[in-house]
This record gives structure tokens, sequence and C-alpha cells, in this order.
């Protein structure tokens, strides 16, 4: 998760807020921001190893030839907590199962050995060489959800994620599993979640360690998105200094969090895309 830092449960200002500045350099690719390429290397495409696959258990988990469970890093499928109904839930596990029962699957593993649940986490590659995290998203059962250590493929899965929504597939025909708007009153109650949340951004706030953009004029109700010094920095590193993203229309991902008001923590760059060009 997150990096946690002091101060931050409250959203709360110190000094003078600054006054937005002109994006110079940011061009924006289709729905893509140049941010993203701070995640472009290091993708994997050779797999490192190789297990059996036995059944789809869900829309990204698979079981293993001998017992062990396998989670399809950077990406959760319809049937997550808050994202598709049961319905599309059935219809993911589908298209996984139908995909890799039987077969042999390569692996590059991703992160520690295993997590709390015991599943082993890696990117998957069909013995035809298919990246099965790009192929599910694509089809639009499965959306882009990067925990830490899993964003080094993210490029890649969010522009597979776009064309899904934009061609209606999967999941996204139905608009309700669309992204949230910033203004939607229900982020308040959606606390613990992970969403993916798009608006116009009002105005730029600072304080000792948070730069807050805050998508509504009461900053204290509504929503948020809360970017960490460290990334702020790496923003900027970028070419996108923070105070730029005034009046700018953009979409992030993460768990929502109370934060006098629903928040999204910004835990790196490549969570956060412009949506729009000037």
């Amino acid at each position: 998760m997150a990096e946690q830092v002091a101060g931050c449960g409250i959203k709360r200002r110190t000094g003078r807020r600054a006054r937005g500045l002109g994006l110079a350099g940011l061009l924006v690719a289709g729905a893509m921001a140049p941010v993203s390429a701070l995640a472009a290397e290091g993708c994997p495409s050779l797999p490192t190893e190789r297990l059996a696959a036995v059944e789809a258990i869900d829309g990204d988990t698979i079981a293993l030839e001998g017992g062990g469970v396998l989670k399809l890093a950077g990406i959760e499928a319809a049937g997550s907590p808050g994202f598709g109904d049961s319905f599309q839930a059935t219809a993911a596990r589908g298209a996984l199962e139908s995909r890799i029962a039987g077969r042999e699957l390569g692996l590059v593993p991703v992160g520690p050995a295993a997590d709390r649940y015991g599943r082993r986490h890696a990117q998957v590659f069909l013995p035809d060489g298919t990246w099965l995290q790009e192929a599910l998203v694509g089809l639009g059962w499965a959306r882009v959800h990067p925990v830490a250590g899993e964003r080094a493929c993210v490029v890649a899965l969010l522009e597979a994620e776009r064309q899904a929504r934009a061609a209606g597939l999967g999941v996204w025909s139905d608009r309700r599993s669309g992204p949230r708007r910033a203004d939607d009153p229900s982020l308040s109650q959606r606390s613990g979640l992970y969403e993916v949340v798009e608006g116009r951004v009002q105005s730029v706030g600072h304080g000792s360690y948070m730069v807050f953009l805050d998508f509504g004029r009461n900053y204290r109700r509504d929503f948020t998105a809360m970017i960490p010094a460290p990334v702020a920095e790496r923003l900027a590193n970028a070419g996108i200094p923070s105070d730029s993203l005034k009046g700018r229309y953009v979409r992030v991902r993460g768990v929502i969090e109370e934060s006098g008001g629903p928040a999204i923590r910004i835990d790196d760059p490549v969570v956060l895309e412009v949506l729009d060009g000037r």
C-alpha cells in the first residue's frame, strides 16, 4: 500500500498555494500521458519458469498442478470487490479457463514468493507467446490494478484497458462499470475499495509532506488525490509538475480512503493519467 505520511489522516494545507504552471512538453497520446513512460522499461517478455495450469479459480487466479495458486500480477478481474457483477465474474473466469486449462504456462514471477493468501504473483504467457494479462484486459474482463512491485508492465495494460473501454467490451459494456466521476457522492461510501476516478482538477494545494489535487471547491468534503512528496518529485522530473495539473482532466486509480472526504493516495506516477490535451 501507499507510504504512510504523518498528518495525512486529515486534508491539511500549510504554506501558500502555488500558481498553476503551463504543461510545457506534455504530449497526450490517445488517452495516455507520457508519465506512463516511467513504467515502460523492465516489462518482461521472456518467461523464466514454466508450470502446468489445472483450472481458473476466478478471472485472475489459477490453480497450478501440484497444488499451488497463481495470481495474475497487475490486474483484477470482474467479480473483485466493487468491480462487476456475478454474471461478469462468471464470464471473466470462463475467459481465463478457456485459455489456460491443461496448458503449460510461462511465468515471470513478481514480488515476494507468496502473498498473505499463499498465492504467487507473476506475469503469465501462453505457449504461443500471448501475454495473458494483456489479453484479458483487452477483452474487457479485467482492469489494471497494480500493487507495489507490479508496475513495470502497466503502460501496455492501461492502453489495452483504454481500448476495451472505448469499444464497450466485456465489463465496459455496462456504463456502471466505468470510471467514477470525481463528483460522485457515492465515493464517500466506498472507503477501502479500489476505484478508478476521473474529473477536472479544480485546485492544487501543498502540505508539508503531500500535494493535494482537489476535484471540488470544498476540499474537506469533495474528492481529492493525494500525492506524497517523493511521487510529486518523480512527476516533476518527468516534466509534469503537480501545479501544472490545475484545470486538467485526469484519471487516478487506487484505494478510496477517508481524509476529510474521499481520497486516493497516488503511490506511483503511473496511476495518474492526463486525459485532455492543450
